[in-house]
């Protein structure tokens, strides 16, 4: 199938979709990256940006961190519920998305390669993004709406490191978190969302109650706790696909991408 015609029929999915009532039962994770005019794929315009958070405050939807998740899951209290993330610490999540959490009340959850803080990191497209300091992290942790959790201490994948190795990018990058937060991390966001179970396993020894990977989905009691899903928002995200982001639609439109191998 040509990537034309793989776009052609998720947008027809995405279309059909999004005249299905909407409503959310569960809980669902975005995952962003940069909020910026970049031309990186992973980045978000500012005024999408916008648009996306004034949709969840306008909508009623309830926004927790993520070290609420956990709590959530066990106690049922999962729907109409949204937890903000984003990967690696860039700059911009201080410069453009911060000012919009303040506007809209919104809670979000960062999660920082610690052996760049106030460095800079280049991504696989070969754009280099500034990230964020240690001041600019204490001001979005004292506004009460960021927290920041691991991300790796090098962004290595971690699946392809000996344990060893595993386990110091775990240690490092909690020391550091705990340093600058002054809480022990209880959240890890796997670098590139890759991950095995035993990873899992070093996880929970070193008393992390949650792990975030990629794969897209909402978040249910039964959800793997180690491997919880996140739903990617980019460039290539329009706003009627990240509307369904935020509702049980999003389960239909997995199913029928299968169905279709869009």
């Amino acid at each position: 199938m040509t990537m034309a015609l793989r776009s052609l029929l998720k947008e027809i999915i995405v279309r059909a979709l999004s005249l299905v009532p909407a409503r959310l039962s569960a809980l669902s994770i975005l995952m962003y990256h940069s909020v910026s005019d970049s031309s990186a794929f992973f980045s978000v315009a500012p005024k999408e940006f916008e648009r996306q958070m004034r949709y969840i405050h306008d909508s009623g939807l309830t926004t927790v961190f993520s070290s609420e998740i956990s709590q959530c899951m066990t106690n049922g209290k999962l729907a109409n519920t949204v937890c903000v993330t984003f990967d690696d610490g860039y700059e911009d999540v201080y410069t453009h998305a911060f000012p919009v959490f303040k506007q809209f009340g919104i809670k979000a959850t960062v999660f920082l390669i610690t052996s760049e803080i106030g460095g800079s990191y280049t991504n696989s497209e070969g754009s280099t993004f500034p990230l964020l300091s240690e001041r600019q992290i204490a001001e979005m942790q004292g506004s009460g709406l960021v927290e920041f959790m691991p991300h790796g201490h090098t962004h290595k994948k971690l699946h392809q490191l000996p344990e060893g190795e595993q386990r110091n990018e775990i240690q490092l990058s909690s020391d550091i978190v705990e340093r600058l937060t002054g809480s022990k991390p209880r959240v890890f966001a796997y670098p590139r969302g890759r991950t095995t179970p035993a990873i899992g396993a070093l996880l929970k020894e070193y008393g992390y109650a949650l792990a975030l990977g990629v794969v897209p989905g909402l978040v249910r009691p039964d959800s793997d706790p180690y491997n919880i899903p996140r739903n990617a928002v980019d460039k290539n995200v329009g706003f009627a696909e990240f509307k369904l982001k935020l509702s049980d639609n999003l389960e239909r439109y997995l199913s029928l991408v299968r169905i279709f191998s869009v």
